[in-house]
């Protein structure tokens, strides 16, 4: 449990943030928010930490003032350096931790996946690469860490009644032949996706699925599939993945299929959702499918108006997808 009590408003009565590992649409806001928070050469380790407290059922809670004090605990706890973290529901902000304290902050570094225990180290990779709404920060934020120079244009909700909407908001493409656009697709506490959008009509699917599969399975740059990949998947992979541009007619189904999930109720979501490109297991559908309110997508549009500079700092290579350099730079561990 991750507590941040200027959160307070936000998430009454007390600032607990949301399981940040299943709430895809809150943990792209908040690492948005915070992301000038984050320290650069730990950006990922950071924020996995987070998402790992806010998951957390070891310990009572990890409860903070700001953001800022959690992230500089985070970053502690990222470095290794325990002496200096802070949490100021028990002590001053500087005071050193030592006797129980110390135990209690031992038990959250094991928390956060800093242990050789594989069973662990998985889920922590899985956390930081298969949640999907972190897959999404990483790749945006790895793209502006190397002079992409991402900047949001426009972000707007589609539901039932919006589905010629929103093919038209995913058929958007750039200005012009020197910038890209990433269109951050949000199913709230279901999925997120990027599209990539080129201007010679160019398009990528880029994603992690939790459970099921890292961006770096998806994207064909290593075999990291939970357990083995049933044919639906594979199949789905081929189609729209492995770093791909998505032909014309799969795009358009991708479009008529996302159009129809939120045409009506979660039951008709859970029905397209077996032949959408995410993740067609039953056992997801069926969840899927218990879903109570209406289903929603949110479309960010974000513009990279540097993309050729982000490009040559990845390496240059002309036949990969911006996002598929961006996650073969990052580890997934």
């Amino acid at each position: 449990m991750l507590i941040i009590v200027e959160e307070r408003d936000t998430y009454p009565p007390n600032g607990q943030i949301p399981n940040l590992e299943t709430d895809e649409k809150a943990c792209d806001d908040i690492l948005t928010r915070i992301r000038s928070l984050l320290p650069g050469d730990r950006t990922g380790e950071v924020a996995g930490a987070l998402l790992n407290w806010s998951a957390s059922v070891l310990l009572p809670h990890q409860s903070f003032g700001t953001w800022a004090e959690a992230v500089t605990a985070a970053t502690s706890f990222a470095r290794n350096d325990m002496a200096h973290a802070t949490d100021d529901s028990r002590r001053q902000r500087g005071k050193a931790v030592g006797g129980d304290d110390l135990a209690k902050l031992n038990a959250a570094v094991g928390s956060t996946g800093r242990t050789d225990d594989p069973q662990i180290a998985m889920r922590d990779e899985s956390r930081r690469w298969a949640n999907c709404g972190m897959a999404a920060f990483h790749i945006r934020e790895r793209l502006r860490d190397k002079g992409g120079e991402p900047v949001r244009l426009s972000g707007q909700t589609y539901g039932a009644g919006g589905g010629d909407a929103l093919k038209r908001a995913l058929l958007v493409q750039p200005a012009d032949a020197e910038t890209v656009l990433l269109l951050d697709c949000q199913f709230p506490q279901v999925h997120n996706f990027i599209l990539e959008v080129h201007h010679d009509g160019s398009r990528y699917l880029a994603q992690g699925y939790q459970s099921a599969y890292f961006a770096h399975w998806w994207l064909g740059i290593n075999n990291s599939y939970s357990g083995e990949a049933p044919p639906e998947i594979l199949a789905l992979r081929e189609r729209y993945g492995l770093g791909r541009a998505i032909s014309s007619e799969d795009y358009e189904s991708l479009l008529d299929g996302l159009a129809a999930a939120i045409s009506a109720g979660w039951q008709e979501t859970a029905n397209r959702w077996r032949t959408l490109p995410f993740n067609p297991d039953r056992h997801e559908v069926d969840g899927i499918r218990q879903r109570s309110e209406t289903p929603t997508i949110l479309i960010e549009v974000f513009e990279l108006r540097k993309p050729a500079v982000a490009r040559a700092a990845l390496g240059g290579n002309r036949d990969a997808s911006l996002s598929e350099l961006a996650v073969r730079g990052l580890t997934t561990a």
